[in-house]
């Protein structure tokens, strides 16, 4: 899966930028375009960053995505990383495909450390976490 780049800002900073591997197929391309996360912090991973054009950069932040007609669509004109304009979709996406690329973090597994670090307010406007796990071998 390739990358998928994508940034996060108050506005009144510069946005911090964030790599992850796509894990979502939204668009029509028959791939992987997207990134799950949690934006409006509700513990699940409905949300998304989707690069609905292919070129490796996340152009729609999407809330809700498998919410059918109730998904929400936003861009991010200023570059800011806000995310912050609303749009409408004449015709929304299908979801063809979910890849689990990255385990669910386990707390208190055997061998691994679980790591929660505090990313600061997300895009649009909501706290959001870092969860890790990091191998504790001797």
């Amino acid at each position: 899966m390739d990358p998928l780049e994508y940034s996060f800002g108050t506005g009144a900073d510069a946005p911090t930028a964030w790599t992850s591997p796509a894990d979502l197929d939204l668009g029509s391309s028959g791939g992987v375009d997207a990134v799950r996360l949690d934006f409006d912090g509700d513990g699940l991973l409905d949300d998304a960053m989707w690069d609905s054009d292919g070129d490796g950069v996340a152009d729609r932040s999407v809330l809700d995505y498998d919410a059918d007609d109730e998904a929400r669509y936003f861009t991010d004109p200023s570059g800011n990383g806000t995310w912050n304009v609303e749009m409408t979709m004449a015709e929304p996406p299908v979801i063809a495909a979910v890849h689990t690329w990255r385990p669910d973090p386990m707390i208190g597994a055997a061998g691994t450390i679980d790591v929660r670090v505090d990313a600061g307010q997300g895009g649009l406007g909501f706290q959001t976490n870092r969860v890790s796990d990091e191998g504790n071998t001797p």
